[in-house]
């Protein structure tokens, strides 16, 4: 017989008025990451906007949403450029490649993204 774990909910019960402040909260975290290209920083709040914004009813506009990635990946690609020749020069040629691989995916998301905007 198997018996499965109980999965705890971790989450803590928070009220809709604290939702509301975490969605406000993160959706100026993510313009401020966006602004600064910082992708993961960006990501990790918007699926923090989204995933509370679902729970207390309220719906994004995705145009904004998009507009805030575009602005993200566009920044995060060119400072990654920037730090692959900074590698490049220093000689940490797998870093170099790995910036640029990373920079080439976050401009595929950019160029994704003008066709959705």
């Amino acid at each position: 017989m198997l018996f499965r774990k109980k999965r705890h909910n971790i989450e803590p019960d928070l009220t809709k008025e604290d939702m509301e402040e975490l969605v406000t909260e993160n959706i100026q975290f993510a313009e401020r990451y966006s602004n600064e290209g910082n992708v993961s920083g960006m990501e990790m709040s918007l699926e923090i906007v989204l995933k509370y914004s679902q729970k207390i009813g309220k719906n994004f506009d995705s145009h904004i949403i998009n507009k805030i990635k575009l602005k993200g990946y566009e920044l995060g690609e060119k400072n990654l450029r920037e730090m692959a020749l900074k590698y490049e020069k220093e000689g940490k040629v797998q870093e170099a490649r790995n910036a640029i691989n990373l920079a080439n995916i976050y401009g595929n998301e950019a160029k994704l993204l003008k066709y959705i905007i």
